[in-house]
């Protein structure tokens, strides 16, 4: 008999907490680009309330089951404005949108999925892992498909084109 949906979410939201290591790892990161910047105490304050935010932002949208379902929706951005997340953790510790901004890095992208943490700081940065562990078993696909089950990081590689600045091709008759 199939699941209840809403049974289903609230499974999942069980499985989501301030200590699991895929929220600790990101909120660990972002602390850490904070080390030396603010205070010891605004730090931990920081770490901790970013766990917290984390937790309750993706209690719903946690599926360790396909670890791609939502990654959109769990990615912390900056790109020239703030994420909201990070900077309502920030006005919890005393720190504005300004100060923030001169703190972290003007392009940030963090992916917080199931059983990976990853991140890149530019536009066209390397991805870097900061957290993985060994996934689910894959669900079992239809013999027909010929197609192989792709990770999120390897989904959002599919779609990069760079390096357009510098690259030129050129054909030849």
């Amino acid at each position: 008999m199939p699941q209840d949906p809403a049974a289903a979410s609230n499974q999942s939201a069980a499985l989501l907490s301030p200590g699991r290591p895929e929220i600790t790892a990101a909120a660990g990161f972002l602390s850490s680009l904070l080390r030396g910047r603010v205070s010891e105490s605004r730090l931990r304050g920081f770490g901790g309330a970013m766990a917290e935010a984390l937790a309750e932002h993706y209690k719903h949208h946690w599926f360790p089951e396909k670890p791609c379902k939502g990654s959109g929706y769990r990615c912390i951005r900056i790109n020239h404005k703030m994420d909201p997340i990070i900077g309502k953790v920030a006005s919890r510790i005393g720190l504005t949108s300004q100060q923030l901004f001169a703190l972290l890095p003007r392009e940030l992208t963090l992916w917080v999925d199931p059983f990976e943490v990853s991140y890149r700081i530019g536009e066209d940065g390397s991805i870097c892992v900061l957290y993985e562990a060994a996934a689910l078993p894959p669900v079992p696909q239809a013999p027909s498909s010929t197609f192989p089950l792709l990770t999120c990081k390897e989904e959002i590689m599919m779609g990069r084109t760079s390096p357009p600045k510098n690259y030129m091709l050129t054909a030849a008759s």
